[in-house]
Formats: structure tokens, sequence, C-alpha cells
């Protein structure tokens, strides 16, 4: 899945910077300038919410989208998604619609 979102947003002419879990993405984070953390709500480690609490709290330009395979659970219980939710499967155009509409809001 990773690959092939790369893969999509490489093509729409995004400089993506990937990583396998959460701490892999700060540790991106530490080292590369970013405008937006595209995250999976589900991961090994930590999940996306921590993952983008902790990164907009030492970035706090940083813009956030989540994706997942969970729809109930996530939406359910994490009100910090409205807006800013993506369900898997993920098809090409809607996602780089939604990046292209993420990047170009206000945080």
């Amino acid at each position: 899945m990773l690959d092939a979102i790369c893969a999509v947003l490489r093509g729409a002419g995004h400089r993506v910077e990937a990583a396998s879990g959460g701490l892999a993405a700060l540790g991106v984070l530490d080292r590369v300038s970013v405008d937006l953390l595209l995250t999976d709500v589900v991961m090994r480690g930590m999940n996306g919410f921590n993952l983008a609490r902790r990164a907009v709290q030492r970035w706090p330009a940083l813009k956030v989208l989540y994706y997942s395979g969970f729809t109930e659970f996530t939406i359910g219980r994490h009100e910090e998604l409205a807006g800013k939710f993506l369900q898997k499967p993920l098809e090409s155009d809607d996602l780089r619609r939604e990046v292209a509409w993420a990047l170009a809001r206000p945080r």
C-alpha cells in the first residue's frame, strides 16, 4: 500500500518521503521539511493519531490527512478526523484530489 500511495503522489508531482511506521515517520520529520503528513490510522508501534499529535506539537504548521480501512472505529472515536479522513481502498484520483485540498487549505 505504501509503495502504491508514493507512486501516485510522485506521479502527481509531489515530493514524497516514506516511512514504515510512526517512529520512522518522526525520524523523517526531524530530517526533512514536510508540508503534509499522510498517515494510516492503524500501524504497528504507534497509531496514526499519536503520530499526528506528536508531529503537530513539534511542527504546528504541519497538515494531516488520515486514512484507514476501519471507518466505524476511527470516525466514532476520534473527532479530529472531521474533513481529514480517507477510506481504504484509496482511489488514485481521490488521493490526488484530497492531498491537493489539504495542501491548499490553511492550517
